[in-house]
């Protein structure tokens, strides 16, 4: 292998030049250089100065690396940066990952299992500090050229890693920390952003290509939700708490009663300023974190390594940042920590729950929510076959019917006004005018402008026809449309709060919704999970 040539750039905003410098002073001399933003007073976007970054890269190099101006460097990261790219020479080497992050989850696993690699699920590829062969850096700027004014320049990123093949690795641990800058792209919605795991190996640390994990699943705690990324084939996608307890083999009622019992838990509750379905969430994560981190097994004590340390600290602050400050998460650190420890032991000491579940047939058109549904009761441990029609049905079967009005199964009907969330492709313009937020397009809608819309979750779909395959309720209609309705204008504005802040082209209804509340925190949540969908799963 010929010998490592690895250079440097900052991408430099002119309101940050200062902490831009600071970071080349930090480094050896001469190993890192300035490169200001084409075009300061242009749109709020990182991706030209990238451009600029990755277009421009010293002859003679092999490697080449691009570092965000408010990142900051791990001791002796210039060495261990080398050693890592000598260890993966023809990979796109990541040295960040934030802590709500999917990848961030994927380095909390690596921490546990004691190894320096971890393959990534799919997200976008952190631009804080990332590493790539000048071959494949060579290749990104028409690239982005091409798809700028689309996706943000770290989701562009990712996109083009993709389409050349390359691989790509996240740093166990992060050798660069993120700054607490306020952000030039408008990421200040996304809270504190922060490491995963941030900490300087030992000197002697060893990178090798063969010490990797490639988990399957990756639970992560973002929003204030216990969320998991799991792979599907050579693509991952993200499901709800419910479904991928099941799915790991969860014990929920064990984890209900530790979560009760946590003395941790106890003093964050008698604070108060965490809620407390937000607390559970973040219980749940660190249990089934444990559960997955046994079962990988581990080369490291976890009571006595840092880097376990590391990643215990992020995980807490890391899902509730986009709710609490910086002063208040420093202040909950201990006790969240102490209750991030408690959840991983405790899912460590779990037995694996069984996931065999009933014989299902799902009868009726096909239909986007229709495949979505058998997934994810497939995904619960159920066995389901898939017909057009009802047809001869064996005696322990239970029959699931898409019909025009809902769902029928077992004498009930679930309705649910109009359905969305990942994979879910018709229904209402609720995908679009995600799509158009997340790509800095303003909001418009073509032809009338309908609505009122009552959303329902597809995940809320699936967690009640679960409950009615396992145990049938009384006949009737099951009415899941329980949300306030909510006008198209009302959605937009939404979206625009928790999505990005673009131009609202559509009519102002000029009343409130029907109900004269508005849309719910749960209609949020969901529109975060589709938004996450687009850009990370979507096809």
């Amino acid at each position: 292998m010929s010998p490592i040539r690895l250079t440097g750039a900052v991408m430099a905003h002119p309101r940050r030049l200062d902490a831009a410098r600071s970071l080349i002073a930090s480094a050896p001399p001469g190993f890192l250089t300035l490169v200001p933003d084409p075009d300061p007073d242009g749109p709020p976007t990182g991706l030209r100065t990238s451009i600029r970054a990755w277009s421009e890269v010293p002859a003679g190099s092999t490697h080449h690396l691009v570092l965000e101006d408010d990142a900051r460097l791990s001791d002796g990261f210039r060495e261990q940066a080398e050693r890592a790219v000598a260890a993966m020479p023809d990979a796109a080497v990541v040295l960040f990952n934030a802590w709500n992050s999917r990848n961030g989850a994927a380095v909390r696993l690596g921490a546990l299992a004691g190894v320096r690699w971890v393959a990534p699920a799919d997200e976008y590829t952190a631009n804080v500090a990332l590493i790539l062969p000048v071959g494949i850096a060579a290749g990104f700027p028409a690239y982005a050229r091409e798809h700028g004014g689309t996706w943000p320049d770290d989701v562009i990123l990712a996109r083009y890693l993709r389409s050349v093949g390359a691989s790509t690795y996240l740093a166990v641990p992060n050798l660069v920390e993120h700054g607490e800058f306020p952000s030039i792209s408008g990421n200040d919605r996304h809270g504190l952003r922060m490491s995963a795991c941030f900490a300087a190996p030992a000197p002697d640390a060893r990178w090798r290509a063969d010490d990797v994990l490639r988990p399957d699943a990756v639970p992560f705690f973002k929003y204030g939700l216990a969320l998991c990324s799991v792979r599907r084939g050579d693509r991952w996608r993200t499901i709800g708490y419910e479904r991928y307890s099941r799915l790991l083999g969860v014990d929920a009622e064990d984890c209900r009663k530790e979560f009760d019992a946590a003395p941790a838990v106890e003093r964050l509750r008698a604070d108060g300023a965490v809620a407390d379905d937000a607390l559970e969430a973040f219980w749940r994560t660190g249990y089934a974190l444990g559960l997955l981190g046994a079962r990988h097994g581990s080369r490291v004590d976890w009571r006595e390594d840092p880097l376990v340390d590391r990643a215990l600290d992020s995980l807490g602050p890391g899902g509730l940042c986009t709710d609490l400050g910086a002063a208040e998460l420093r202040r909950l650190q201990v006790p969240l920590r102490e209750a991030a420890g408690e959840a991983l032991f405790a899912g460590a000491r779990a037995p694996a729950r069984s996931t065999s579940g009933r014989r299902v047939v799902f009868a009726g058109a096909d239909s986007p929510l229709k495949r979505s549904l058998v997934d994810d009761l497939t995904d619960r441990g159920h066995r389901v076959r898939v017909s057009s029609e009802v047809g001869a049905v064996e005696p322990d079967e239970v029959v699931v019917e898409a019909v025009e009005d809902g769902i029928r199964v077992r004498g009930s009907v679930l309705r649910f006004g109009v359905p969305y969330g990942p994979g879910l492709v018709d229904g209402s313009p609720l995908n679009d005018l995600v799509l158009r937020s997340m790509t800095m397009q303003p909001m418009r809608v073509t032809g009338p402008v309908l609505g009122p819309y009552r959303f329902v979750h597809v995940w809320d779909i699936g967690n009640a026809l679960e409950a009615l395959v396992e145990s049938p309720g009384p006949p009737g209609v099951v009415d899941l449309a329980v949300d306030p309705p909510v006008t198209l204008r009302q959605l937009a504005e939404l979206i625009a709060r928790v999505v990005r802040q673009v131009e609202i082209d559509l009519p102002d209804p000029g009343e409130p919704s029907p109900s004269g509340t508005g849309p719910s925190a749960r209609l949020a949540d969901g529109i975060r999970t589709v938004a996450q969908w687009l850009a990370y799963e979507a096809d």
